[in-house]
């Protein structure tokens, strides 16, 4: 079956709102829908700052997908960054991930991009697996995260990040060096 695609708005949060609250369960993030929907509305109200998609099959909306601008010398300039891809369980399977990802690369690219970057988290497998099959590499890197405490409205904070830089992770990092 086709999958189709629409700019998510803030007219659909009841149904964005569920299935992230599901993906950030099974990524074992913290879920504060007063935090998340705010941050949503400052998404939807500045195009400039990303977008979300819903995916659906015949009218039957079947997941998401979220993407954020960035910028980066070393990706050649403009980059989404997919923050979030969910498919709904009863429609896994089905080809509906690898659409949505040939779509979000299609619209990224269609908008000045030079690459996609993607989160996902090292328990996620399957869709590591999805990555990996559309050709996205893990530049073996690590993904650091600090909450500032200039944040008008602090979000959800993902598990294990407190500001603190732990002595294992500072052990690991190092600059990034160009061989």
């Amino acid at each position: 079956m086709p999958v189709s695609f629409r700019a998510a708005s803030v007219s659909d949060m009841a149904t964005l709102l569920p299935m992230m609250e599901a993906l950030w369960a099974h990524e074992r993030i913290r879920f504060d829908a007063d935090a998340i929907r705010a941050a949503l509305e400052d998404l939807f109200a500045d195009p400039g700052l990303g977008r979300v998609w819903l995916a659906s099959i015949e009218e039957t909306v079947t997941g998401y997908a979220m993407g954020t601008w960035g910028f980066s010398t070393e990706q050649g300039g403009r980059f989404l960054l997919l923050d979030e891809l969910f498919v709904l369980p009863p429609y896994r399977g089905q080809g509906v991930a690898g659409a949505t990802l040939a779509f979000v690369e299609s619209e990224a690219g269609r908008e000045g991009a030079r690459a996609v970057r993607i989160e996902v988290s090292e328990e996620n497998g399957p869709a590591r697996e999805l990555y990996r099959t559309a050709g996205y590499t893990d530049p073996r890197r690590l993904f650091l995260a600090k909450r500032l405490a200039s944040a008008a409205a602090p979000g959800p904070m993902p598990s294990g990040l407190t500001g603190e830089t732990p002595a294992s992770v500072s052990e690991q990092a190092s600059p990034h060096v160009p061989a």
